[in-house]
């Protein structure tokens, strides 16, 4: 917990000074004040931890590739700034005496994002009070469900199947071989039989098909063995016992299982992504929207008001599934990906990644469901020339996937079994 003058800090940063002293509050309750000594290393390039992060005292160095380094001096200002905010980070933070920071979590901070886009002035000012009641609690949901996350609540945070985990480390360890981890896929019969239908499959069929798991993991080979097995297994996160939640659950699973497939025939247009690894971060993108499910399916009031439900979907899936990302130890990059998957104009510098693969299949799909409120012309967004190549266009793109039609639809029918 922060002190008095750590509070006061907190009172002038821009982006929470002039909050409802409520959400100041359940801001300030999970504010982390950090102490580093001269040489500590604050801040990891290429890292993306969930929190954003102000200078309160001392100095820090931030060292950027092939670039000087950079001094920072506490002052009103940098606290008032966040510190090396852009994510994956772009600069390794040192301290260079001894340093005092404050860190808030992201997800809080986007909460307040949503809290802005949610209430209309103008509407909130003829609402009646039964409507400003259900207005006070979708803006106080966030904060609850975080809260609650924090405090290590059950049955909000998917856990990652133990089937998946087991296999996952068994591959990791270079002991392993193709029987040893077969035998481990056999403890789990359906994905032991998905397995060996995706090893037949035209998507990695040879001249003849194979009749055992074994036969199956040597001919995938170990990496997309232990991606395809997390994919296969991950479907158990999509349920939910609550009936009024269930047709959301299922039409959550045929949405993912669309953009996985799909980012899958994307990225093998780039050689900078692995198909496998593009077929998961599909499938795991929308991990955010399960949690808030999950909460749901415990309070009636929840699961009465779908609407504000959706709403909170749409504004919390992002931060929260990178939060269930980070937990399960997958890559920043992954979480990253999961957080900016509808962020159209996103840029950088880099080849085509998750991230550039998550934008165009999700815009892909809203123009196959003619849901284009909002959205930009497909040409004019970054990830469209990065994933494309320079003579990107939108017949394309569209010719692209046309002719992957087939292999989409192995693919989704694979993650439906």
């Amino acid at each position: 917990m922060a002190d008095a003058g750590e509070i006061e800090i907190l009172r002038k940063i821009p982006m929470v000074a002039n909050l409802p002293p409520w959400q100041f509050e359940a801001i300030a309750e999970h504010v982390e004040p950090l102490k580093l000594k001269k040489g500590a290393r604050l801040i990891e390039r290429g890292s993306d931890d969930g929190f954003t992060y102000f200078l309160t005292a001392g100095k820090v160095s931030l060292e950027c590739a092939d670039k000087r380094p950079i001094v920072v001096e506490a002052s009103a200002e940098s606290a008032r700034t966040p510190i090396a905010n852009l994510r994956p980070r772009i600069a390794d933070v040192t301290a260079m005496a001894r340093v005092r920071v404050i860190r808030v979590p992201d997800i809080l901070l986007n909460a307040i994002e949503c809290d802005d886009g949610m209430t209309d002035p103008e509407q909130a000012a003829g609402d009646t009070e039964r409507q400003e009641e259900r207005r006070n609690f979708e803006t106080r949901l966030p904060f609850q469900l975080y809260h609650d996350l924090k405090n290590n609540e059950p049955s909000i945070l998917p856990s990652l199947p133990d089937t998946a985990v087991r296999i996952q480390l068994a591959i990791e360890d270079d002991l392993s071989d193709a029987d040893a981890v077969a035998r481990l896929v056999q403890t789990d019969p359906a994905i032991a039989t998905k397995l060996v239908k995706t090893a037949n499959s035209a998507l990695y069929g040879g001249r003849s098909p194979v009749a055992t798991l074994t036969a199956a993991v040597v001919r995938l080979g170990m990496q997309t063995t232990r991606n395809l097995v997390l994919t296969f297994a991950l479907k158990e996160v999509f349920r939910t016992k609550n009936k009024l939640l269930r047709q959301r659950m299922r039409d959550l699973w045929e949405h993912s299982a669309y953009i996985a497939a799909t980012c899958f025939v994307l990225a093998r247009e780039v050689q900078s992504v692995n198909p496998e690894e593009a077929l998961l971060v599909g499938l795991v993108h929308d991990i955010g929207a399960i949690a808030v499910i999950n909460y749901a399916a415990r309070d009636p009031q929840l699961t009465a008001d779908l609407e504000g439900l959706e709403q909170t979907i749409s504004c919390m899936r992002g931060e929260l599934g990178a939060l269930i990302l980070r937990r399960w130890k997958f890559a920043p990059t992954v979480a990253i990906a999961v957080r900016d998957a509808e962020c159209w104009m996103r840029k950088h510098d880099e080849s085509a990644d998750f991230t550039d693969l998550l934008i165009l299949a999700h815009m892909h799909e809203r123009l196959r469901k003619k849901e284009t409120d909002g959205l930009p012309r497909i040409e004019d967004i970054p990830a469209f020339a990065k994933v494309l190549g320079q003579d990107a266009s939108p017949h394309k793109s569209l010719v692209i996937l046309r002719q992957a039609e087939t292999m989409v639809d192995q693919m989704r029918s694979v993650l439906r079994r």
